[in-house]
């Protein structure tokens, strides 16, 4: 079906949550970053990634039930 929104929606929504576990899969907390000036920024990114995923799964369950 070309051009159905819904198909158009669920491809955006599976783009942003690739784009989110990659962050959370590349943003690395060691030593070396911990101890830099971006520690915060890292942390922050990470966390908002990782809490954006969970939203994203809360809110499909809901519409699957």
């Amino acid at each position: 079906m070309r051009n159905n929104p819904d198909d158009l929606a669920n491809q955006l929504i599976q783009k942003v949550k690739d784009y989110l576990q990659e962050e959370v899969d590349n943003t690395e907390l060691d030593e070396d970053t911990m101890e830099g000036a971006e520690e915060g920024i890292l942390v922050g990114r990470r966390e908002l990634a990782e809490s954006l995923l969970n939203q994203i799964d809360k809110w499909e369950n809901e519409n699957e039930e």
